[in-house]
């Protein structure tokens, strides 16, 4: 915006402009402002440079330690999700496994429950039933806890 200000000064002007006493004077003013300190003269700051840089390179160094930090975090969130999910497939698979096992189980029982003999075995012992011309003995109460010491010693 200076430049505008100043071509716009020197535009209405009919100012004959020596370069040589510009460049003169230009320097002359740039050895006081670098005596008193400062090399970059702006109005808006009084600060010296060197103030600014380090506040400059504060800033940076700032800003560089949040986006380390921030990566680091999602880095770290991410391998949490993985070490879950892959804990979870373990438990999933060995789901998996149990239930294979116990789908071979029922279908075990399916082809027996199709078995004459199975059928004929289960119907007399559940059921308690007998096939005609068969006598059905009952043990007494004294015979079965009879049977039941002899087996507990042997």
């Amino acid at each position: 915006m200076a430049k505008r200000k100043r071509s716009k000064q020197f535009k209405d002007s009919s100012q004959v402009i020596d370069i040589e006493e510009a460049r003169r004077k230009r320097q002359e003013k740039r050895s006081r402002q670098h005596k008193k300190g400062r090399t970059n003269p702006s109005p808006v700051s009084d600060r010296p440079v060197r103030a600014s840089i380090k506040q400059a390179k504060k800033r940076r160094s700032i800003i560089s330690a949040a986006i380390i930090f921030a990566i680091v975090a999602v880095i770290g969130v991410s391998v949490y999700n993985i070490v879950t999910l892959k804990q979870e497939q373990k438990e999933i698979l060995k789901q998996q496994q149990e239930l294979k096992e116990q789908k071979a189980e029922l279908e075990e029982e399916l082809n027996q429950l199709s078995n004459p003999d199975y059928i004929k075995e289960q119907a007399r012992t559940q059921l308690r039933l007998v096939l005609p011309g068969e006598k059905i003995y009952v043990p007494s109460a004294d015979e079965t806890e009879q049977e039941k010491e002899t087996k507990d010693e042997n």
